[in-house]
């Protein structure tokens, strides 16, 4: 399930290279570059667009960006916010399919 996530979260970036190298060890690796707190403290030198990207990457990853739907709704671009909307989604079909496999997976989301 972790490939799956970082193949949602590279098109939530638009294939952005940079982008999904600053929230993972490589571009081949399934696991943070580091703990999400210092992934959202590094990511001070990035615009306030991608800030909000990453915080909202690192919940699509592990519930850890506290991203704000306020922030969502005012504070990205229209383009990104449809690719963040697509990737909710796609989050979503992939929660119900494993689900659907793993029972014990579904009884303990209930």
């Amino acid at each position: 399930m972790q490939l799956q996530k970082k193949i949602i979260i590279s098109r939530l970036f638009d294939s952005n290279r940079a982008m999904t190298t600053f929230l993972f060890e490589s571009a081949t690796s399934v696991s943070l570059r580091e703990h999400p707190d210092i992934i959202i403290s590094d990511s001070w030198e990035l615009s306030d667009e991608q800030r909000i990207l990453v915080r909202a990457a690192l919940d699509i990853w592990c519930g850890s960006g506290n991203v704000f739907l306020w922030e969502l709704l005012n504070g990205l671009s229209h383009q990104n916010f449809s690719r963040l909307i697509l990737a909710l989604a796609r989050c979503r079909d992939l929660k119900n399919q494993v689900s659907r496999f793993d029972p014990a997976y579904a009884e303990a989301e209930v």
